[in-house]
């Protein structure tokens, strides 16, 4: 490629680092605020996004970098807190809620059930909570009430019915997150595994945003923004300038 004397070939890289940082942050943002969107959420468990960088030779046969993004979810255990409603349920320390959704077993540290007219245990969006891998049935029919045991067997009317299913993977780290609250198994989870971990019964799991950080965060991050934005806006003032300067004709 035949290059102008005195132009440098990369004059627009400081312009491509700063669109680059902003595209990162604007990505950390959006991360951040659906945190706090979440302060509220049941069993949520917090977000958070680092971006790796990788040679792109392999894929352009070029040196140019990249910048891979990669998210992990904290799975650190939340305050639980006593509701009172006995189709209420939290898990005292590892382990997930198994649900079926139209779109295969998910799983959930939200435990905020009821039961639908069909008297099965279902989460708030109608998904069957499972027990012995099929869905749980809770009909109260002497008006003697349902309760958990503390192996997490499901009695009602004096009678063992079902056993709540509590799982756990190999490696947490590993489970993707299909909407906000759900996690699916992925290879690199490993299988669901029976968890002996303790439920409570009428009690739920908060969520683990910390509100004081995410607030710092998203201060920190809105100011990097404005900052990536002002180096843009250089960049494109001092193009416009060297467009003028060199098209002046000289005297």
């Amino acid at each position: 490629m035949k290059l102008q004397a005195s132009i440098h070939p990369y004059a627009r890289l400081g312009n491509m680092e700063a669109l680059e940082g902003a595209i990162i942050l604007e990505r950390k943002l959006q991360v951040a605020s659906s945190n706090m969107a979440n302060l509220e959420t049941k069993g949520f468990k917090a977000q958070g996004i680092t971006f790796e960088e990788y040679l792109l030779k392999e894929q352009d046969g070029t040196n140019r970098t990249a910048k891979g993004e990669v998210t992990w979810a904290d799975f650190s255990q939340a305050p639980v807190r006593f509701s009172g409603n006995p189709y209420d349920f939290a898990i005292d320390g590892e382990g997930f809620f198994v649900i079926q959704t139209p779109n295969g077993q998910m799983y959930t540290r939200d435990g905020s059930f009821r039961l639908d007219s069909e008297y099965r245990l279902v989460t708030r969006q109608g998904y069957p909570v499972l027990g012995d891998g099929a869905p749980i049935t809770l009909e109260d029919t002497t008006g003697t009430g349902v309760w958990l045991s503390e192996d997490g067997n499901f009695f009602v009317d004096e009678t063992m019915t079902a056993r709540l299913d509590v799982v756990t993977f190999d490696n947490q780290a590993g489970l993707r997150r299909v909407g906000g609250n759900f996690f699916r198994a992925t290879g690199s989870s490993g299988p669901a595994v029976p968890a002996e971990t303790p439920v409570k019964q009428g009690y739920t799991e908060d969520s683990n945003v910390n509100s004081m950080r995410e607030m710092v965060h998203l201060i920190d991050l809105y100011r990097g923004y404005e900052m990536q934005q002002k180096a843009l806006q250089a960049g494109d003032q001092l193009d416009s300038k060297a467009a003028n300067e060199l098209g002046k004709t000289s005297t």
